[in-house]
């Protein structure tokens, strides 16, 4: 008796305009969190390989160094960050200092 009654409002749920409105709503802002989230991850990924491709044709002494700094950010203006201030770095040890 109870399942019936519960059934009964999951279809008013299903059909009613106002409440298919609501939930496309969340669907919709759950895809676009999604999406941002990839994206974050995406430019991260792209970071990461940039500053390694840097410190391997500047420094690459410092390549191990540099993985385990880059492996440790997780956010995309630290690397940013870390990237522009490796490129100006004048030698090894003034880069070996950025990435302790």
């Amino acid at each position: 008796m109870i399942e019936e009654r519960l059934s009964m409002y999951d279809d008013l749920m299903e059909k009613d305009p106002k409440m298919r409105k609501i939930r496309a709503e969340s669907e919709a802002r759950g895809e676009a969190r999604g999406e941002a989230r990839g994206e974050a991850k995406g430019a991260i990924k792209t970071l990461r390989m940039t500053i390694l491709l840097l410190v391997k044709g500047r420094f690459p002494a410092l390549l191990e160094q540099a993985q385990q700094r880059v492996k440790r950010t997780t956010s995309v203006d630290e690397l940013k960050q870390l990237f522009e201030q490796l490129a100006n770095a004048s030698d090894e040890a003034a880069a070996r200092a950025l990435l302790l």
